[in-house]
């Protein structure tokens, strides 16, 4: 029998608050009714599973909205949205400032662009350009990049025409041309092809008695290191290792333009850059050892050579695949980065690198999250876990905890703020800084969490519970900042590096065997190094090939912050 509409309609239920306190109470007193067992067991689901939904569906959208920031990016604000509306309000006056500016700026090139009848004259006749300074305003703006950003430009210097310093003034007003000590600086850029190739078309000579043959000799250093030369290698394996350009798309593009570049031959090619590298490889891995801090996490990586032996061996305990990223700051300043992917955790990766550190030396500080596999197993570190982790999970919850979370952002902002104060201090200088102004405010949040953990204001079981947890069972090692001289606050400069090869397995997905993937983990590790040495990374591999031998025979002398100088003396040695 059907009912009508209107019976079938139902107003939303009353929403009731209740303190998980409260609901244990009511489970008891019906535990203690005189409901039968099977009414008992219904009722207390009834309210084990409305306190149980929303938790879930709270889980839920927090996940979504974590997806969501990962796909897209953290968005604008609703917040900032009003105040950047806000600020753009009253508008015509601010409108027609903008107005008067960029109407003015025209002007100015209107009169730059038209000169008087009687300079135009004197310019056509001369073929100089002539500029009176009293009538011609200064142009407004250069650009972002000025001509001294370009570093490695060719630079053409072009003398005055007809005129030189000591003439006469062409406009006859009695004084003399004198230099100005700047020139005038016009930046021209080319475009140029990836590849300049020549062929060289020797002519050869036959006796026609003996039948020897004669042939014309190449240009000094030309096939010296083959067909391709040290910089072209230098050049492709940076596109490769760094830009994360995939072999099969620079053959498809370099074909498109002409220039045949098998994907094959590109990793040889690397591969032969690598191999120049590697003895510099472990000079850098001995400095590293005896650094006096140590960054280390992992990322993923695939390898098809490791999938198919997992394939094969379906019982094999380790399976996963990892590319680990190490940073270690040595004493004098400098920083190296060391990549390794394979079947190891960055723990085990660490743990090998430290073997070759000087026993008489105290423990490296190491900064990692919290994870057991970036922990080396059989070396004691000084740990120091991110405090960056914590704070992403209070920021990732801020829209359902507004009023917790916001306070324990705030608090951990102002650390940050005294962190970025002690730039340019020392390890000790920057020790006592933090205890003065940060170890106030995480004695502060640490007592507050405890306490609204203890009050159940924040309730244990929840996300925002869960956050706290984490943070309060790591806290010795969150604030190891301020015991621990040079320990930093976070192990965010580590992740930035990482994304080089993150970037290499997004756009070419895999190696193909292990041996594959130490040729990209020897060469990332010294493009990484030598660019934050502030050297050039191409310069420096081209170097590491075209003294191959000098390489072998003292690798030390070829880390990136040595070379020039290694350059220069061999250089000194050979033209004695």
């Amino acid at each position: 029998m059907s009912m009508p509409a209107k019976d079938l309609k139902k107003d939303n239920p009353a929403i009731v608050n209740k303190t998980p306190e409260e609901l244990e109470k009511l489970l008891e007193q019906v535990r203690q009714s005189n409901f039968s067992d099977e009414d008992k067991k219904l009722l207390i689901g009834c309210v084990e599973f409305s306190s149980w939904m929303p938790q879930k569906l709270q889980e839920k959208r927090i996940t979504i909205d974590n997806l969501r920031r990962t796909l897209f990016g953290e968005g604008t604000s609703k917040k900032k949205k009003r105040k950047k509306k806000k600020n753009n309000k009253g508008g015509k006056g601010n409108k027609g400032s903008a107005d008067d500016a960029d109407s003015s700026h025209k002007a100015d090139e209107k009169n730059l662009a038209s000169p008087s009848s009687s300079d135009s004259a004197q310019n056509k006749q001369d073929g100089t350009n002539i500029i009176d300074l009293k009538s011609y305003p200064k142009k407004k703006g250069h650009g972002r990049l000025g001509h001294q950003d370009y570093t490695n430009a060719y630079e053409v210097w072009i003398e005055v025409e007809k005129y030189q310093v000591g003439d006469p003034c062409p406009w006859s007003c009695g004084g003399k041309l004198y230099a100005l000590k700047t020139p005038g600086i016009v930046v021209h850029i080319a475009g140029q092809s990836f590849a300049e190739v020549t062929t060289y078309k020797l002519e050869r000579l036959r006796c026609a008695t003996c039948q020897v043959i004669i042939k014309a000799q190449l240009p000094t250093g030309i096939g010296a290191t083959g067909k391709y030369d040290a910089t072209f290698k230098a050049q492709l394996s940076v596109q490769k290792y760094y830009v994360g350009m995939p072999f099969y798309r620079q053959e498809d593009l370099q074909q498109m333009l002409d220039f045949p570049l098998p994907s094959s031959t590109q990793f040889e090619l690397c591969e032969g850059v690598a191999n120049c590298g590697y003895p510099v490889l472990g000079a850098l891995e001995k400095l590293a050892a005896n650094g006096k801090l140590a960054h280390n996490d992992d990322t993923s990586a695939k390898i098809l050579s490791v999938i198919k032996d997992n394939d094969d061996n379906p019982n094999k305990k380790r399976t996963g695949m990892f590319t680990t990223g190490i940073l270690s700051k040595l004493d004098d300043g400098h920083r190296i980065y060391l990549f390794y992917t394979g079947t190891q955790h960055a723990g085990e990766n660490l743990e090998d690198l430290l073997q070759a550190r000087d026993p008489s030396k105290e423990k490296i500080i190491q900064m990692c999250d919290a994870l057991s596999a970036n922990l080396p197993k059989k070396l004691k570190t000084i740990v120091c876990n991110c405090l960056s982790h914590a704070l992403r999970q209070f920021r990732d919850l801020v829209d359902y905890y507004p009023d917790s979370c916001s306070h324990i952002l705030h608090e951990l902002g102002k650390v940050y703020s005294h962190d970025e104060e002690t730039e340019g201090m020392s390890d000790n200088e920057r020790l006592v800084y933090h205890r003065k102004h940060s170890k106030p405010i995480m004695l502060s949040l640490h007592q507050w969490l405890k306490e609204q953990l203890a009050t159940k204001q924040i309730e244990p079981n929840s996300p925002l519970g869960k956050a706290v947890k984490y943070m309060l069972k790591h806290w010795k090692k969150l604030r190891r900042f301020l015991t621990t001289p040079g320990a930093p606050l976070d192990n965010n400069v580590l992740e930035q590096a990482l994304k080089i090869p993150i970037r290499l397995r997004k756009t070419a997905m895999f190696y193909k065997t292990e041996h594959g993937a130490a040729i990209g983990s020897i060469l990332i590790s010294l493009i990484m190094t030598a660019k934050h040495c502030g050297e050039n990374p191409v310069e420096y591999l081209a170097a590491l090939q075209e003294n191959k031998s000098a390489v072998f025979s003292d690798p030390a002398a070829w880390v990136p912050w040595c070379y020039r100088e290694t350059l220069a003396l061999l250089s000194i040695a050979q033209a004695a």
